[in-house]
């Protein structure tokens, strides 16, 4: 039966069953309450546990004033981020569904359904009891605590006593908001520290060869159908025990046809006559390789009468030409009718680019002077059309993900990936990623389906805590950081402008308050409407 059939069944039948309980009166015997399809139930049970916490009154006066500075520093970056989206959601071809801005399991095509309810169930209780324990430290009273169900308990909640919120001091009032993001995203950190430093730093290759991470749809590798994560490990019987013995292969012919052996999913795969060279993965237009008629897929046999072996006689044959130079060249292209890779007639001779124009139009911070005049095709070439990496490329880079970052950009871009994860289809990790690596050292007890069950789950606790916590301090009402930020207007303004009273205080603090939501809200509707234009 259809997955989505399947959960729509349980969903009817779960709405048709509390509502026949809710009819029968015996969801109040358990003081449980209907709000459509969910069940809240509110206990006062586990408040002695809040109150045994939150009496250690010099931790959480530290914790509390840590929480605003974690939120404040979060708030800036989300705005900006916000702000830099802005700015290039113009630019996507394909606008973001809807169900991808919602963080929740089932729903969202990128959050699996079992880790991402125990990502969430952690995240909706660190943040809820980090309420609860900062209401009590404000000498706020929390009312109950209970459980939220959709089927399964899809979150926790505390309730303090809104009264005593709004009569409260300013700061407790923000510490008590400041709380709940503060610790999900302190709680992401820690979590993110166990999956890298523990789980992913504890693994070792189990081959030794060349790692595929990508391939060129019409490449001689495409076409044998050598996919991404595949291991290659040798190339007509020559043993391949690195990327770089990879790289610097020359025991066959450009244009010839190899065996080459590679490991998918724990098999050995063996693909015969497959067309050796170094292919065309892109040709940018304007430049020599576009406007003679390269293509992705195609194989380059030889330049300037020099046979290109690798990615090295490439750069040795170009550093010989000079810019507007012409050169002859052999290109083989797969045609379909004769099935298989034979030489383009149509091809024979290029003028070559200037490798500085080229240099200065995209990589204008890493061209040189020495580059005017010298030759160059503008396009990017791939050894047999497989774009390639040392084995343990994955584990290696969610073990250190921040190893190494020069600046504030690399540190960026290296948080970006860790997040992005879900997206590249590489959270949860599983086959043929997992297949390449076994647990080691202080885990090598651990069988390989419970090392990576428990390597998944701690990814998800971390991305659905740094999630919920980066989501709540955005400057919006209802969300915490709207009413942190609410608070910290109304003391500026209280400080700016002493006359005014307070009523006139609130009256423009409020203002400020819902034009800043829903500008927020914009730039988040922006991300879905924006690709329109």
């Amino acid at each position: 039966m259809n997955g989505y059939l399947i959960a729509l069944v349980v969903f009817l039948a779960w709405c048709g069953g509390i509502y026949f309980l809710h009819r029968k009166k015996w969801l109040e015997k358990f003081n449980m309450s209907l709000y459509g399809p969910f069940i809240m139930w509110k206990t006062k049970k586990g408040r002695d546990f809040i109150e045994r916490v939150a009496r250690h009154k010099t931790l959480w006066n530290i914790y509390g004033m840590a929480s605003l500075w974690i939120c404040a520093g979060a708030m800036f970056t989300m705005m900006l981020l916000l702000l830099w989206e802005a700015t290039i959601v113009t630019q996507m071809t394909k606008a973001p569904s809807p169900e991808l801005i919602l963080g929740i399991p089932g729903l969202n095509p990128v959050i699996p359904v079992g880790y991402g309810i125990l990502g969430l169930v952690v995240a909706i209780v660190v943040h809820e009891l980090s309420h609860g324990i900062m209401s009590r430290r404000g000498e706020i009273k929390v009312r109950s605590l209970g459980l939220v169900f959709l089927v399964f308990p899809m979150g926790a909640f505390v309730e303090p006593d809104e009264a005593e919120i709004q009569t409260t001091t300013r700061r407790r009032r923000a510490k008590l908001f400041a709380a709940g993001p503060a610790s999900n995203m302190i709680v992401a950190m820690v979590f993110l520290s166990l999956f890298s430093g523990v789980m992913m730093s504890s693994l070792e290759p189990t081959t030794d060869g060349a790692l595929v991470l990508g391939v060129i749809e019409e490449s001689p590798a495409g076409l044998a159908d050598i996919s991404p994560s595949s291991v290659i490990t040798s190339i007509n019987g020559s043993p391949i025990e690195s990327s770089d013995a990879l790289g610097s292969f020359t025991g066959a012919d450009p244009g010839s046809g190899v065996t080459v052996q590679y490991y998918l999913a724990g098999e050995l795969v063996t693909a015969s006559n497959l067309t050796y060279g170094v292919v065309v993965s892109y040709a940018v237009e304007g430049y020599a390789a576009y406007e003679h008629g390269f293509e992705p897929g195609m194989v380059l046999v030889s330049l300037n009468d020099t046979e290109i072996r690798n990615s090295d006689y490439l750069s040795d044959a170009m550093a010989e030409t000079s810019a507007g130079q012409a050169v002859n060249v052999t290109v083989m292209r797969y045609f379909d009718d004769l099935g298989g890779f034979f030489v383009d007639p149509g091809i024979d001779n290029v003028v070559l680019s200037n490798k500085h124009d080229y240099y200065e139009e995209f990589y204008p911070d890493d061209n040189k002077l020495e580059y005017d005049g010298v030759g160059y095709l503008g396009a990017g070439f791939l050894l047999m059309g497989v774009n390639y990496d040392g084995v343990d490329y994955y584990m290696s880079t969610l073990a250190n993900p921040f190893e190494d970052d020069a600046d504030l950009h690399d540190f960026s871009m290296s948080w970006l990936r860790l997040i992005a994860l879900p997206f590249l289809d590489l959270a949860p990790i599983r086959s043929p990623v997992t297949d390449l690596y076994t647990p080691s050292g202080s885990m090598d007890w651990m069988p390989d389906s419970a090392f990576w069950l428990v390597t998944n789950s701690l990814y998800w606790i971390f991305w659905l805590n740094l999630m919920v916590g980066l989501t709540n301090v955005l400057p919006a009402v209802p969300l915490d950081g709207g009413y942190i930020f609410r608070d910290g207007l109304d003391y500026l303004i209280s400080r700016v402008k002493k006359g005014y009273g307070k009523e006139q205080r609130e009256k423009m603090v409020g203002s400020v308050t819902m034009i800043l939501a829903l500008f927020v809200l914009t730039l988040i509707l922006w991300q879905i409407v924006g690709p329109m234009f």
